[in-house]
């Protein structure tokens, strides 16, 4: 088999017109503030620094500031200074910032899932250990790379 031939056929697929545009509907929501409100909703309760959001997106605290700011001025996020350390701001979701990502992520689900139910039981379960592989081992490659 000609792997090379393979990648090309991938990438030629998923960069035709109207497939790119599929595909930046799901990573609509796992980019820029759409990922900063869905990580503050999935840690509702929890002390959450602008670090670990950078952490969690892999993004610049720099950038991270901006789409705070921008949250904030919507009215999704409040940010406050930490009792016990006066240094540390604490980002917090608001009832707003809640409904807005608990509304995008089910509609994703909605979206995803009717792919899904569109593809069949077996063929949607073998594509989605399939992924699950390929970003495993991609991930695993690019760290790999990363280190060299």
């Amino acid at each position: 088999m000609d792997y090379n031939e393979l990648a090309q056929t991938f990438i030629h697929s998923v960069k035709k017109p109207g497939k790119m545009r599929a595909l930046s509907r799901f990573n609509t929501y796992s980019h820029g503030e759409h990922q900063v409100i869905y990580f503050l909703f999935k840690n509702s309760g929890k002390a959450i620094m602008p670090s670990d959001i950078a952490k969690f997106t892999n993004t610049s605290t720099a950038r991270i500031a901006t789409i705070l700011n921008s949250l904030e001025d919507k009215g999704m996020i409040i940010r406050e200074i930490s009792r016990e350390d006066r240094r540390k701001i604490l980002v917090s979701i608001t009832d707003k910032g809640r409904k807005t990502a608990e509304k995008a992520y089910d509609q994703t689900i909605s979206d995803i899932a009717s792919v899904f139910q569109t593809m069949g039981e077996k063929r949607a379960m073998g594509f989605v250990d399939d992924f699950k592989l390929f970003l495993d081992l991609s991930s695993a490659l690019h760290k790999e790379n990363d280190e060299k």
